[in-house]
């Protein structure tokens, strides 16, 4: 669930994403050698790609790297294409990837073997809010109408996503209101942009995304949000959106973090647990705020990891009570 916070965090899409260099070192241990690769599980303009490029942006920024880094997307699969490929860089500490909600949640509904455990979690870093929208000019004007023209009929609409378990976040308030989840009609995209740009071009019909990719075209009035899955309301453009919990339902949320390949040595688990520490504390971080509706949460290795085995239990509970797990 998420919840507001005197902390914040937000990232604004950068030009780029290529060569980076900075110019400081460590003071002990291992470093890294040569340049560092920051793998993102999405096309350009979401939500992944924003934290992202702002991560690898303060690395330079803040000169926490003694090498060059590299923001590269690769994206398909729900995130899998991304995933696998950190997966595949086994024991190697330059390679780090972008890791969101659906890490668990394809390994939980079944889409693949592929789970936290073949990774090397470094630190979860922020906690974001899901939004349900829709072009300005849909007749759906709210969540309620939102539900119940997919109560009548689920297949009357389509929601474009990222992932599949991204459905989790409207999925929750859906089950309640009597809708049959399962039948509801879901289109899988490679990125926020991409989801953005179909509903836009009427192509679908409501978007599930993060507050952060929405709010550029919500602020334009090109989009209408109909609800968040927050415990309170938003600020900036979002501040007039209703939550789910006040509307009477339920609702998840998202997060992101960052990891490397299995087969890391403690010493390079420090060295980036220590990296992403510092990025997360930095005043640079906080100018960012009101614009992107991120909060930051740090948490270090081992706690990420508890948390990640946690939050799959709890998952695993809720997509099974929605009929998503794969039989």
């Amino acid at each position: 669930m998420w919840r507001r916070s005197s902390s914040w965090i937000a990232a604004v899409l950068l030009a780029g994403g290529g060569l980076v260099l900075a110019d400081a070192a460590p003071a002990q241990g291992w470093k890294p050698e040569r340049n560092v690769e920051l793998t993102i599980p999405s096309g350009p303009g979401g939500s992944n790609d924003i934290a992202g490029r702002i991560i690898q942006k303060l690395w330079a920024d803040l000169n926490l790297l003694p090498v060059s880094s590299a923001v590269v997307n690769r994206a398909g699969g729900g995130h899998l294409v991304a995933y696998t490929y950190v997966q595949q860089r086994s024991g190697d500490p330059h390679m780090l990837g972008v890791m969101s909600t659906p890490l668990l949640m394809n390994h939980v509904e079944g889409r693949t073997p592929l789970s936290y455990n073949d990774l090397t979690p470094i630190a979860y870093l922020i906690t974001e809010p899901m939004v349900a929208v829709v072009r300005a000019d849909s007749p759906i004007k709210t969540a309620k109408d939102l539900l119940e023209t997919l109560k009548t009929n689920p297949n009357a609409l389509s929601i474009a996503l990222t992932s599949t378990g991204h459905r989790v976040s409207v999925g929750m308030p859906m089950q309640k209101a009597g809708v049959n989840v399962k039948a509801v009609r879901t289109v899988v995209f490679k990125s926020g942009g991409e989801t953005t740009n179909a509903v836009l071009g009427g192509h679908a019909d409501v978007q599930i995304t993060s507050v952060s990719t929405s709010v550029p075209q919500v602020s334009a009035g090109t989009m209408r949000a109909l609800a968040v899955s927050s415990d309170q309301r938003l600020g900036g453009v979002m501040a007039q959106v209703p939550t789910w919990q006040e509307l009477g339902y339920q609702s998840s949320g998202s997060w992101k973090g960052v990891m490397a390949p299995k087969g890391i040595t403690p010493a390079q688990v420090a060295f980036w647990e220590d990296v992403m520490r510092k990025t997360a504390q930095s005043d640079d971080i906080r100018q960012y705020a009101e614009k992107n509706l991120w909060l930051v949460e740090f948490k270090g290795a081992a706690d990420t990891r508890k948390w990640m085995q946690e939050q799959s239990a709890s998952l695993k509970a809720v997509l099974g009570g929605l009929g998503l797990i794969k039989q």
